[in-house]
């Protein structure tokens, strides 16, 4: 009996630590997903230098002069932080809430 007790305590610790370790790494997992949309987000909001176009949105305004309008993005345009279903339903749940 005393064998299977000591045989739980170790289980129970090992589940513990695997469920920390879990937890590490979605936070480290939702920390990257972030950081790409705040990256695309800078990419397709323009800058000096795609104020002509992007990969993403194609290079039309090229030796034309930009207009304002090139410097607006819609969802659909973000193709990294629309490649994870998880991502996209974290970003649903927080538009909700405001």
């Amino acid at each position: 009996m005393e064998k299977q007790r000591k045989e739980y305590e170790e289980l129970k610790q090992k589940l513990k630590q695997a469920l920390h370790e879990k937890k590490v790494q979605e936070q480290e997992w939702d920390q990257i997903q972030q950081e790409i949309f705040d990256k695309e987000t800078e990419y397709l909001s323009g800058n000096a230098s795609s104020k002509y176009g992007t990969i993403v949105k194609g290079f039309d305004g090229f030796g034309k002069h930009a207009s304002q309008d090139s410097h607006h993005f819609q969802d659909q345009d973000r193709i990294f932080s629309l490649s994870s279903a998880l991502f996209v339903k974290q970003q649903e749940g927080v538009q909700d809430e405001e």
